[in-house]
């Protein structure tokens, strides 16, 4: 047996520098894919982040405004309670004034009923 190393038919010595340069044009072209990819991700999102952007402004508008219908209407139904309760009150003492009798019956029969319900069902 000899050590000889016997040729592969075609693999020459000077085939090694076109494969390397096969190698590397085929590594260029995908350093320039992955590059290609790359920069439409970036602009896929910036888009969606303009699009992020928006939306976030637009239920921000949203909100301040429905904030703002919600603060009007407790403001209107403050002031109707706030009313309501000066005109109740206004009847009342225009009721304890032409009627001192009735008044001070219906206010001990109201204090007899509250003390009953505060008393409960204990007997002492």
């Amino acid at each position: 047996m000899t050590d000889e190393v016997t040729p592969i038919e075609g693999a020459d010595r000077g085939s090694k520098p076109a494969a390397k340069t096969a190698a590397a044009e085929k590594l260029e072209a995908a350093r320039q894919k992955v590059a290609e990819v790359a920069s439409g991700m970036r602009q896929t999102a910036g888009r969606a982040g303009g699009q992020i952007r928006e939306g976030a402004e637009k239920a921000s508008v949203t909100a301040k405004e429905k904030y703002a219908v919600a603060k009007e209407n407790v403001r209107h139904g403050y002031d109707k309670v706030t009313k309501d309760m000066d005109q109740l009150s206004q009847d009342v003492n225009e009721y304890v004034r032409h009627n001192p009798g009735k008044s001070v019956l219906i206010a001990a029969a109201v204090g007899f009923f509250l003390g009953m319900l505060m008393r409960g069902g204990r007997r002492d």
